[in-house]
């Protein structure tokens, strides 16, 4: 269990912690006296704590022994149960928890968080459904009624009335997250950059180029290798032979 400090609000959550831990390890707990002290070494703040130190005074009296050893009660450790709740609990749970039902409202809080806290309320308050779901109804943020309202068949029950209003905000955050996701399909922007200043090169005449006249012979091309005309040899002259 947390800290206890005398709220009222949290009361009956501390002492079911206690009963929790107990519940699961009995071994612990042998006698009633351990049981006790491991409640009051909780209750630490504020008003708990003057409780605390009353009831430690009041264990060694003859009332007490008369009121909680002696009692016919099998679970002892109720008793003191009882006896914080009348300290610091909700004398009235039903009118506390329809003023919660009819002042509740969404405000900053997620429908999912909203939900349950609805249904905590509505549960303790006693009320049918049909006011529960008027209720819920007025205690959701106008633009997500008026999403609501948009539906064509509107829910008659309060548990798809908490499906409805928890599918329409699902969608809406997952609309607003796709519209912050960048675009892939659009082509990406590249950043101009300006051309580098190069120096100018001096302007020069093409060169142009030799003209062949296609009529003239190619002599060396189409002579044959030189043949001496005394031996019939190639490569020499006759008047070399």
């Amino acid at each position: 269990p947390l800290i206890y400090d005398g709220a009222m609000t949290t009361c009956e959550g501390f002492i079911n912690s206690c009963r929790l831990y107990m519940s699961a390890k009995p071994q612990e707990f042998p006698t009633l006296h351990i049981k006790i002290t491991w409640v009051l070494g909780f209750m630490q703040l504020g008003m708990a704590q003057m409780f605390r130190d009353h009831f430690l005074t009041y264990m060694t009296t003859l009332d007490y022994q008369a009121q909680y050893e002696q009692s016919t009660e099998p679970d002892q450790i109720k008793l003191l149960y009882r006896d914080i709740y009348k300290a610091f609990g909700d004398p009235n749970k039903q009118a506390t928890a329809i003023q919660e039902l009819t002042t509740i409202k969404q405000g900053s809080k997620s429908t999912e968080e909203h939900v349950q806290l609805f249904k905590q309320s509505y549960m303790r308050s006693g009320y049918g459904e049909t006011v529960g779901i008027h209720e819920f109804k007025r205690s959701l943020n106008s633009p997500l009624l008026d999403k609501c309202m948009a539906v064509p068949d509107l829910p008659t029950t309060l548990e798809k009335w908490y499906e409805l209003v928890i599918r329409l905000d699902r969608q809406w955050r997952q609309a607003v997250a796709e519209r912050k996701m960048p675009n892939t399909n659009q082509p990406v922007q590249q950043n101009w950059t300006p051309p580098v200043n190069r120096p100018q090169q001096p302007w020069r005449a093409p060169a142009t180029p030799v003209q062949h006249d296609p009529n003239v012979m190619q002599v060396d091309q189409n002579r044959g290798p030189i043949r001496c005309y005394n031996c019939g040899q190639t490569g020499h002259m006759a008047h070399v032979c």
